[in-house]
C-alpha cells in the first residue's frame, strides 16, 4: 500500500448555517462506485463540509485503466441524504418540489467566484430537477429509492466532452467542486395574545434591517383574537439570528418597550398566505402573555 493523495474534493455550502459550511449530508456511493473504489484503490473521506476522494499512489495504474475504458466511462455516483430530518424545510428548492429529484454532475460545470459549481446556476435550484425516469436517473433510482428518495443524486465523470478531468485531478489543476444551497425565505408573522395584544403596539427593529406592518386583529381557530404583524420583506431562515426585534407601545416620547427581544422564527412552524397578490410562505410566531 502506497501513500494516499487527494484526487478531488466536493464542498457543500449552505446559507442556513452561520458558518456557511453544510456538514449534515451523507454521500452514499452506488454499488458500481463502491466496486470502482475497491478495485482502483480509492477511499472516500467525510470532511467538515462535504467529502474528499483520495487514491493510493501504488495503485494509480488501476485508476488510469478505469479512466481509459471507453465502454464504461469512469463515473463516481452518489445518492446524498441528510442526517438532519428538517433539511428540506429550510432549504431551497426542496420545499417547492412536487416530484422528481435534484440531479447534479460535472458535465456542464460553471465557475462562480473561483468555485467550480455542479449546479446549473450558482445555487441549486429547480433548474437541476430531473424526473426519476430521465436518462440521468433511470439507472440510478430504483423502487426503494422512490419510497425513501435521496435529497439529490451526484455524478462526477472523469471524461466529458469538454475535459479529461482525470488528468487534471492527478495534476491538482481541477480538484474542487462546489454545491451551494440557498436557505428558504419566509415572511415573519407575529401573533400577539393576552395582555400584549394592545392596539397601540408595534414591532420595532433597532438595527433598521426589517420593517413590520400592523395587520390588525385576526380570529384564531380556537376563537381567540390575536393582534398580528408581518414583515414587509421575506427573511432567509438561519440557525442563529442576530435580530433583536422589540414590541413597543406608541406614546409620546417614543413609547414604552413591552418586550425587549421578541422570539425568532422556527423552521417547523410555517403557513401560507397571500402577500402582494402572491401566495407566500409565512413563519408564524405566537406570543401569549
Amino acid at each position: 500500500m502506497g501513500a494516499y493523495k487527494s484526487l478531488l474534493n466536493i464542498v457543500v455550502e449552505h446559507g442556513f448555517y452561520s458558518s456557511g459550511a453544510c456538514s449534515c449530508l451523507n454521500f452514499h456511493p452506488t454499488e458500481q462506485t463502491r466496486r470502482i473504489f475497491e478495485n482502483a484503490g480509492l477511499l472516500q473521506r467525510k470532511t467538515s463540509c462535504g467529502i474528499q476522494i483520495v487514491y493510493d499512489e501504488s495503485r494509480l495504474e488501476a485508476l488510469k485503466l478505469y479512466a481509459e475504458d471507453r465502454q464504461e466511462p469512469l463515473c463516481f455516483e452518489f445518492k446524498v441524504y441528510s442526517s438532519d430530518p428538517q433539511f428540506r424545510s429550510y432549504t431551497e428548492p426542496f420545499s417547492e418540489l412536487a416530484s422528481g429529484i435534484i440531479y447534479l454532475d460535472n458535465r456542464a460545470i460553471t465557475a462562480a467566484e473561483g468555485k467550480i459549481s455542479l449546479s446549473a446556476f450558482e445555487y441549486v435550484s429547480k433548474a437541476d430537477l430531473k424526473k426519476t425516469d430521465s436518462d440521468e436517473l433511470k439507472n440510478t433510482i430504483h423502487h426503494k429509492d422512490r419510497l425513501l428518495p435521496p435529497l439529490f443524486v451526484l455524478k462526477i465523470f472523469a471524461e466529458t466532452e469538454r475535459f479529461s478531468h482525470i488528468e487534471q485531478w492527478l495534476e491538482a489543476e481541477l480538484t474542487g467542486y462546489s454545491i451551494v444551497f440557498n436557505a428558504r425565505q419566509t415572511f415573519w408573522k407575529y401573533y400577539l395574545l393576552g395582555n400584549m395584544a394592545r392596539k397601540s403596539s408595534y414591532i420595532f427593529d433597532p438595527d433598521n434591517q426589517v420593517e413590520f406592518d400592523t395587520l390588525g386583529e385576526t380570529s384564531l381557530p380556537d376563537q381567540r383574537v390575536a393582534l398580528t404583524f408581518r414583515s414587509t420583506q421575506s427573511i432567509p431562515l438561519n440557525e442563529h439570528y442576530d435580530f433583536r426585534f422589540q414590541l413597543k407601545e406608541r406614546a409620546p416620547g417614543g413609547g414604552n418597550v413591552l418586550i425587549n427581544r421578541l422570539p425568532v422564527a422556527c423552521i417547523t412552524q410555517t403557513g401560507r398566505e397571500v402577500v402582494a397578490e402572491q401566495r407566500m410562505v409565512v413563519s408564524e410566531i405566537y406570543i401569549n402573555s
